[in-house]
């Protein structure tokens, strides 16, 4: 709204002054049309930031060595205040530092993150921690 006003002021014709006793001065950088183009460029960039933000998150092949296939646990959990999928892409990137973890899908339109994990090498609690560690609340967990 304030950029579209901005580039209005900008782009409206100006008033045709008679006398010649003003001279047109060159306007400083910060209120030229290349400036303003910067800013528009940069606030665009921010409101996609979401969508391209996993990029900052790199992805954690590892290799996971399952025991016995009887100790894969597959939870739910219930977590609130995520907002965008940078917020899903946190909580994948912390959960998947623990040890046993073979898949993390948090989806912060579901407002929940599935975990399937050996818990022979980590548990529900350790999970719950590294998620509240990323300051999102685990508000509800469910076995499936």
């Amino acid at each position: 709204m304030v950029l579209g006003f901005a580039w209005y002021q900008k782009l409206k014709p100006k008033k045709q002054i008679d006398c010649n006793c003003e001279t047109e001065e060159k306007p400083k950088f910060i209120q030229s049309k290349m400036f303003l183009g910067i800013v528009t460029a940069f606030a665009i960039v921010m409101l996609a930031f979401p969508y391209y933000s996993s990029i900052f998150y790199p992805k954690t092949e590892k290799q996971i060595i399952v025991v016995d296939k009887s100790n894969i646990q597959k939870v739910e959990f219930t977590i609130s205040g995520m907002t965008c999928a940078s917020c899903g892409e946190h909580v994948n990137h912390e959960v998947n530092k623990l040890t046993g973890i073979i898949s993390s899908n948090a989806s912060y339109e579901n407002g929940n993150a599935i975990v399937e994990f050996d818990n022979s090498k980590t548990n529900i609690s350790e999970i719950e921690k590294a998620i509240n560690s990323t300051g999102y609340s685990v508000t509800d967990k469910k076995e499936n």
